[in-house]
């Protein structure tokens, strides 16, 4: 369900995406919901990241295999003791206490399964990431689901919003704050792309950038919010527990 879901969302988002704003025709519960979109239009959305305990992490491994506990411990002491990461990843650091780094385990993309999430900030902006690791019991490895901007907000249909590392205020005017939208494709166990939007110059213009649009098209608000209706709509954002990366709290993936 999840594959058709994701093709039919990158189908629609491209109608939805050519479409020049309201029409008369357009009723007001849609009215309400453009409305609705608005402050994640302008502004920056809070990450999914709340604060957790040792509780909420060892919930989360609770669910899985020895093995599984045991790989998560082996990326998060690699990254604490030696700044290494899976599958040769390579991010700086900027020798700031590693503590300030975060870490989870949970559920993220509903697949029944308790991913590790990393959010890696001890580093200069171009290297700050957010990270998601799956254990894949027949391989008895770490599978890497996303890689990619640091502040991350999920929803409960698969979404994500990854805001860029951008300064807004470059942009004179205006507050908006550039984003990626992504979705989870179950059968290929990662985030797939939906598109990004930014600005340049002007503060009431939007360039947006579907996934497999070779350039951006300018789009208007009325268009940047249809489509944040049709990708996010109601769906509920994930409140992610997440606790400091220090050698007591990964010691609990025991």
């Amino acid at each position: 369900m999840r594959k058709y879901w994701l093709a039919v969302l990158l189908g629609v988002t491209v109608l939805a995406a050519g479409c020049k704003g309201s029409t008369d025709t357009t009723n007001t519960a849609k009215e309400a919901s453009a409305e609705d979109t608005e402050t994640t239009v302008n502004q920056e959305t809070e990450t999914s990241e709340i604060k957790g305990t040792t509780d909420d992490i060892a919930a989360g491994a609770s669910t899985l295999s020895d093995a599984g506990k045991s790989a998560y411990r082996s990326v998060l002491d690699d990254i604490y003791y030696n700044q290494q990461f899976p599958n040769g990843l390579e991010l700086d650091y900027d020798g700031s206490d590693l503590s300030e780094n975060k870490f989870g385990v949970y559920d993220v993309d509903g697949d029944g399964r308790n991913e590790l999430l990393i959010a890696y900030t001890t580093a200069s902006a171009d290297s700050q990431m957010f990270l998601i690791y799956d254990f894949v019991e027949a391989l008895e490895a770490v599978h890497e689901e996303f890689t990619g901007f640091p502040a991350a907000t999920f929803y409960d249909n698969g979404v994500m919003r990854a805001d860029w590392n951008h300064d807004p205020s470059t942009v004179e005017g205006s507050d908006f704050q550039p984003f990626t939208l992504f979705v989870y494709d179950e059968e290929e166990n990662t985030y797939e792309l939906l598109g990004s939007v930014f600005q340049q110059d002007e503060p009431d213009v939007y360039y947006q950038n579907l996934a497999g649009d070779e350039d951006e098209k300018e789009i208007d608000e009325a268009v940047l919010k249809d489509w944040l209706d049709f990708c996010i709509g109601d769906a509920g954002q994930l409140e992610i527990p997440m606790v400091d990366l220090t050698e007591e709290n990964i010691k609990v993936l025991k």
